[in-house]
């Protein structure tokens, strides 16, 4: 304990260990792939015009260490595209979106589930929205522009 130059002799030992039962990274290889990626995607490969004008959320939805919010994150990164995290107002609703499905279901009222599902799916929808209004309010509040 608190001998310090044998933990970093162990770390550096260890370290190297692990790397010598790695393979080989094939630096050249990747570097030649990521010319070819670079060569193909330039600018002008998207035709001007292509994408979508609206403003409806996008929703990423992934299982725990699935990249969903690496996903996230780099949509945000985006200048056109507001990021708002994990906590979400879908997020937020969640424990009530399943407690009305299970009313529903329990009840025996099957039937009702697509205009529920409908219904608070335009909630959302609807919440969402006002939170954008009020991040694009801001923002243009800090750069100094009225919004139109």
């Amino acid at each position: 304990t608190k001998d310090y130059d044998a933990a970093w002799s162990h770390l550096t030992k260890s370290h190297t260990y692990k790397l010598n039962s790695l393979p080989h990274f094939p630096l050249g290889s990747e570097r030649a792939k990521l010319d070819q990626i670079k060569q193909v995607f330039k600018e002008g490969f998207w035709p001007d015009g292509m994408g979508s004008e609206t403003k409806a959320p996008i929703f990423v939805i992934g299982f725990a260490r699935s990249g969903s919010t690496l996903l996230e994150r780099v949509l945000d990164a985006h200048p056109q595209i507001f990021g708002m995290g994990e906590n979400s107002v879908f997020n937020g609703r969640l424990d009530s979106i399943r407690q009305r499905i299970v009313e529903l279901t329990v009840t025996g009222e099957t039937h009702r589930l697509p205009k529920l599902t409908e219904d608070m799916a335009n909630e959302v929808v609807a919440e969402m929205q006002q939170q954008w209004e009020s991040v694009e309010a801001s923002m243009a509040m800090d750069s100094g522009e009225t919004l139109s």
